[in-house]
């Protein structure tokens, strides 16, 4: 009896003692890495990225090798985020298996515009390098702070009911387009609600009216805050296609009727942005938000002259000769003139601008007979 017993625990022994040999065999005995250091670029270390040499290179990144402590393969991911944020929302430049890699300048662009860095402006994002091996913790270098200055812009979408063709969904989104940092699209609006998104299905990337207002946005007539609980835009001017535009130079979003501009009016002179010129598209113009009622939401300066006069027509050139109107033709037919406007008496009797330099809502409505200045 004593020897069955006796060998029924060899055999328990000799099963748990392979058990553990079979279990061991898959075990991962990976000293977690010592930290690690990029060694090249150096913190403050900047590029300025040109579109027409995407392929050229970025950023050029060499760091030191973590030790695993037992020889093996490390996988290395490049991470780029927001400047001073948790890299918890990382974008992965590149990987590699070497301790250098070169990222192009198309790729490290679009990358910084998307972590919030400004087009034509030196901007800072921080990278990182990320090392693993196989199911092991990853360890992480130093992070850097690397200096991009980025071209273009990205693209932006808006949704809800006020865009009915988009409505509260991402099955067919408004797409802005963007150039040079000004955002436009031609848009079939209602009078009701919609926000602007900076991600496609991503919620949390909207843009509410505050936001913009909040970094100092004059925003056109034919929106308002919809004081909805979310603040989101609110179109509350005439129903019908309208040519939207986010202007992140200027600041200024704006929404005209029309896919064209075949019924604005224009503004060209000393106190509008582009002066007495029409070159280049300098002319300002004064589109037509509402059946007779025309606006434009410009930066407007009371230095020098500060003379201006109305033009009726553009013919895309230089319209000097179109229909136009200086300040005694508008009191001669009725109108009532904002009080920071006058006659400049400069020969041509043009307007003459006396407000303060900002950016600032011209309106003419033809309706009522009123110039305003908001």
């Amino acid at each position: 009896m004593k020897k069955i017993v006796k060998s029924i625990f060899v055999l328990a022994i000799s099963a748990f003692l392979l058990t553990s040999c079979e279990d061991e065999q898959d075990l991962k005995f990976i000293t977690p890495a010592e930290s690690f250091s990029i060694i090249t670029p150096l913190t403050g270390d900047s590029v300025i990225l040109n579109e027409n040499t995407p392929s050229n290179p970025g950023i050029s990144l060499t760091w030191s090798q973590p030790d695993f402590s037992t020889p093996t393969e490390i996988q290395y991911s490049v991470e780029l985020a927001p400047v001073g944020s948790d890299f918890s929302n990382a974008q992965v430049l590149a990987t590699t298996t070497s301790e250098f890699i070169t990222v192009q300048s198309g790729q490290l662009n679009f990358a910084a515009l998307v972590a919030g860095a400004t087009p034509f402006v030196q901007s800072p994002v921080d990278i990182r390098i990320k090392a693993t091996v196989g199911s092991s913790e990853p360890a992480y270098s130093n992070t850097i702070t690397y200096l991009v200055t980025p071209y273009g812009c990205l693209g932006q979408f808006a949704v809800g009911a006020g865009i009915p063709s988009a409505g509260w969904n991402w099955n067919s989104p408004l797409n802005l387009i963007c150039d040079d940092n000004v955002l436009t699209a031609n848009v079939t609006f209602a009078n009701d609600t919609f926000r602007f998104f900076t991600e496609e299905g991503n919620w949390d990337s909207g843009r509410n009216f505050p936001y913009y207002t909040g970094l100092g946005y004059k925003i056109g007539s034919n929106f308002e805050n919809a004081n909805d609980g979310d603040s989101n835009f609110r179109f509350i001017g005439a129903p019908g296609v309208h040519r939207l535009k986010i202007d992140e130079n200027k600041k200024t979003i704006t929404a005209f009727q029309g896919a064209t501009a075949a019924n604005s009016y224009w503004l060209v002179g000393a106190a509008t942005p582009g002066g007495w010129s029409w070159s280049g598209s300098n002319e300002s113009e004064l589109g037509l938000i509402a059946p007779g009622v025309y606006e434009a939401v410009i930066r407007m300066n009371p230095a020098g002259d500060a003379n201006f006069r109305v033009w009726l027509a553009n013919d895309g050139g230089d319209s000097w000769g179109s229909p136009n109107k200086n300040y005694p033709s508008y009191v001669n037919d009725g109108y009532t003139i904002d009080s920071e406007l006058v006659n400049a008496n400069d020969g041509d009797s043009n307007f003459k601008y006396i407000g303060p330099d900002a950016v600032r809502k011209f309106k003419i409505n033809t309706i009522t007979k009123v110039i305003s200045v908001d």
